[in-house]
Parts: C-alpha cells; sequence; structure tokens
C-alpha cells in the first residue's frame, strides 16, 4: 500500500470536519459565547485598549484548546491511528494535521476580533493591517503548539485536561509578545512600535513549527 502525502491527510480532516461539524460548531459556539458575554457584561462603558487585548487572548487560548486539540485525541477515540500511521508518512501526518488546524485558528480567531469590533463599542482598530498579521502569526503559533501536545496526549486518560496543562506554559512566550502586540496595533501605533513583539511570535512560531516536525515521529511511532 503506497504512503499518502500531506495534502492527501488534509484533505481527510477537512472532509471530516465538514461531515461532523464538530471542530467547526465547537469553534463557533465558544467564540460566539464569549464575545456576547463580554460584549452584554460591558454595555457602553469604556474597556482600556490592555483588557481588551487580554481578554482576546484569553478567547483565542480557550478557542484553541477547545477545538484545535480534536486532530489526534479524536483519531485515538474512532480507533483510525493504527490506519493513519500505516498509510502516511509521520512528516506528512504533521504537516496536514498543523495545516488543518491553522486553517481552523485562522477562521475563528478572525471571527473573534470581527465579532469583538462589531459588539463592543469601545473597541476600535488603529492599524487593521497590523493586528490580522498579529492574530494570523497567533494562529500559526496556537496550531503549532495544540498539533504536538496533542498527539502527546492523545493516548493519555484524561486527554482534555490535560493539554491545557502542557500547552500553557509552552503558549506563554507567544501569548505575551502577542497581547503587546495586540495593544500597539489597536492604539493605532506603527509597525516599528511593534517589530520586536512581531519578531518575537514569528520566532516562536518557527520554532514550534521547527521542533514539532523534528519530534512528531518519536512521539506518533511510540
Amino acid at each position: 500500500m503506497g504512503r499518502t502525502g500531506w495534502l492527501a491527510v488534509l484533505e481527510k480532516d477537512l472532509r471530516s470536519e465538514v461531515r461532523t461539524r464538530y471542530g467547526i460548531t465547537s469553534l463557533t459556539l465558544f467564540v460566539v459565547t464569549s464575545v456576547i458575554l463580554v460584549a452584554v457584561s460591558t454595555a457602553d462603558e469604556v474597556i482600556p485598549r490592555p483588557i481588551i487585548s487580554a481578554v482576546l487572548w484569553v478567547v483565542m487560548f480557550f478557542t484553541a484548546m477547545t477545538g484545535l486539540a480534536r486532530g489526534f485525541i479524536s483519531e485515538e477515540e474512532r480507533g483510525t491511528a493504527l490506519y493513519l500511521r500505516l498509510s502516511a508518512a509521520p512528516l506528512s501526518i504533521y504537516i496536514g494535521k498543523l495545516v488543518a488546524n491553522t486553517a481552523l485558528a485562522v477562521v475563528s480567531n478572525l471571527l473573534a476580533v470581527t465579532l469583538m469590533t462589531l459588539l463592543v463599542p469601545s473597541l476600535t482598530v488603529g492599524a487593521v493591517t497590523l493586528l490580522i498579521a498579529v492574530v494570523l502569526l497567533a494562529s500559526v503559533g496556537l496550531a503549532a503548539v495544540t498539533t504536538i501536545t496533542s498527539a502527546i496526549v492523545a493516548k493519555a486518560g484524561s486527554k482534555q485536561a490535560l493539554l491545557p496543562i502542557l500547552a500553557f506554559p509552552v503558549l506563554l512566550p507567544l501569548i505575551m509578545p502577542g497581547v503587546q502586540a495586540t495593544l500597539i496595533a489597536l492604539a493605532g501605533l506603527g509597525w516599528e512600535d511593534a517589530g520586536g513583539d512581531v519578531g518575537l511570535m514569528v520566532a516562536h512560531a518557527g520554532i514550534m513549527v521547527t521542533i514539532g516536525g523534528l519530534v512528531f515521529e518519536s512521539v506518533w511511532m511510540d
């Protein structure tokens, strides 16, 4: 039996997602509920930009923990992990899952930002291009971390409980500059002001994608 590439793994994941709609539904429900709760609780009050930036990152973090972790956990739960191991090379599986998670993260995070902008009257975005870039980098970083950590905890007993515990310390180097870069974008400052924070986000995402690719085979085949 020939081994499939990462595009086949990506197509399989997307087809499965469209058929079951578990990840899409959970991501959308969590984002919409979180943003509506923020909008209702604050009403017409003016929210300081640092708090809005932090809340936005809280939403993005828990959205990732809610929906992006299903990649490898669902394979174990459905009993399809062994077939996937036999059908595709480990690196192809990793890349396919990573791209699928990144796509879901981009959609959910852009949805969160859009809803927050529409429903929270005090939120104004001064630098739209910078904010979109920060959200895209955040999506790649969150997807990279949740992809490898979900592969690690897929065989554990308390999968959903272990994932945030393992992921949060690894995501801190992404979250801290990400919150600051988001704040700078909301304030309308330029790229030169956010250059250091954006650089840290790029470095973190690149490191996590690379490390994930290097260690995935030993994690997946164990």
